[in-house]
């Protein structure tokens, strides 16, 4: 590639100069743009490489008249429209917004049992936790605990933090899984004995493709957004979720607050 679009092109822009102590974001609305963009591509009808190539597709005027998050919601937008998601009258303001097509997978509100879906994630990673000998604990009510949320998405949070804790445990280790209600809400906790966190890195630990020197956030399997996804998810069913940590070494918990329901 030699555009615009590739800071290691031809086309003489000079170098890219980091801003000095520069923030995540420079606007409350940028954290909202990368929330937005994460949720929407939760829903199946794209992946990472087709949302990069969106961004790389601008129309080169677009792309160097836009700041870094303004590009994401432009690609977003056309994304959208390709797939017949939004018209150009609604991104207008226009238009009344249309029925979502019958393949798209929207975040559904349901009444979710966080026991059952526990037991049905950890048996698909107990074998691999067995074969890394990993003592894989789960502490779940035996009546059920329901918190509302979507199920496909809340597995796939699920899923994320037990694919984190197993990268970061070593042999010897214990990944437990907990459920607790609490006053209108319901916490599901993935807690290792593994890599652990600086504290100084604990308030960055959830953002896009952040590293630092700890083990745990140098993913060299995937692409670095796989918290920046459970953050994402949580949020859009309005939920939280907290990384807590003793520091490098002493493991970690994650722990995601969902309405009960």
């Amino acid at each position: 590639m030699n555009g615009v679009h590739d800071m290691g092109g031809l086309q003489c822009f000079g170098p890219v100069r980091p801003e000095p102590d520069e923030p995540l974001f420079h606007a409350p609305w940028e954290r909202r743009a990368l929330a937005v963009t994460l949720a929407m591509g939760a829903g199946g009808r794209w992946n990472i490489d087709l949302s990069r190539a969106a961004r790389e597709s601008l129309p080169p005027a677009t792309y160097l008249a836009s700041s870094y998050y303004e590009i994401w919601i432009r690609a977003l937008e056309q994304l959208m429209l390709e797939r017949g998601l939004v018209s150009a009258a609604e991104l207008a303001g226009d238009a009344t917004p249309a029925p979502a097509p019958a393949d798209w997978r929207p975040l559904a509100a349901e009444r979710v049992d966080l026991t059952e879906l526990v037991r049905s994630a950890t048996e698909l990673i107990a074998p691999i936790a067995a074969d890394r000998e990993i003592r894989l604990e789960v502490d779940v009510p035996d009546a059920p605990v329901f918190a509302v949320a979507d199920r496909a998405r809340t597995m796939q949070i699920l899923q994320n933090l037990l694919a984190n804790a197993l990268r970061h445990t070593r042999a010897g280790g214990a990944i437990d899984v907990m459920v607790a209600g609490r006053a209108g809400l319901v916490d599901l906790s993935v807690r290792d004995t593994g890599d652990g966190i600086d504290p100084a890195q604990l308030p960055h630990i959830f953002d896009r493709f952040y590293r630092t020197d700890s083990a745990r956030t140098r993913d060299a399997g995937g692409a670095g957004l796989g918290l920046a996804i459970v953050r994402a998810l949580a949020e859009a069913q309005g939920g939280s979720v907290q990384a807590t940590s003793a520091g490098l070494g002493q493991g970690a918990t994650f722990c995601v607050t969902l309405p009960a329901g």
